[in-house]
């Protein structure tokens, strides 16, 4: 298919070139997908998230600065816009007051609920660059372009979010050391 990089093909998607768009779409679907159903509590805004991340990607193509990293860019669309929309979604919520959330992961969660779970309970801070690191594979450098923090901030939070993961995961007994 598309041999070119993101980055060339992203140049291809500013001069109108819609193939090179579905290139890029198909190539960060899942990645995209799985970062922001991470950002998001509720499954619907996570769509939302997803559907809006890649309007913006296309809509702001002329704003893409050459030479720049394209994933960092999708990945910090993607963050503002999750964030944008949990925030709409909270203020539902609260507004609403129709949802409350559990204070503990029932006994009978399967060990992935529990861990996603405890995801879910990390501050904001925490929680984005956790995921980008150990779920999306960004490094340093790349969760500080997201996020615009530096890299020893990204490095920091990404080891606190491990730290109070281990924490919450301990009385669970997943989070203990054999």
């Amino acid at each position: 298919m598309y041999e070119q990089t993101d980055e060339e093909l992203m140049l291809s998607v500013m001069n109108g070139d819609r193939a090179a768009y579905s290139a890029l779409f198909e190539r960060h679907t899942a990645s995209v997908w799985s970062f922001v159903r991470g950002l998001c509590r509720v499954e619907a805004t996570a769509e939302e998230a997803f559907q809006e991340t890649w309007l913006k990607v296309f809509r702001a193509r002329a704003t893409y600065k050459v030479g720049a990293k394209f994933r960092s860019w999708l990945f910090t669309i993607a963050a503002n816009t999750s964030r944008d929309l949990r925030r709409r979604e909270v203020r539902r919520i609260e507004t609403v007051e129709l949802v409350k959330e559990p204070s503990s992961p029932s006994k009978t969660m399967g060990d992935e609920a529990k861990i996603l779970a405890a995801i879910d309970k990390l501050s904001e801070t925490l929680r984005e660059p956790f995921i980008l690191g150990a779920i999306q594979g960004f490094d340093h450098n790349e969760i500080a372009d997201v996020l615009g923090i530096t890299p020893a901030n990204a490095r920091a939070r990404v080891s606190r979010a491990r730290a109070t993961l281990r924490e919450h995961l301990r009385g669970s007994g997943l989070g203990e050391e054999s």
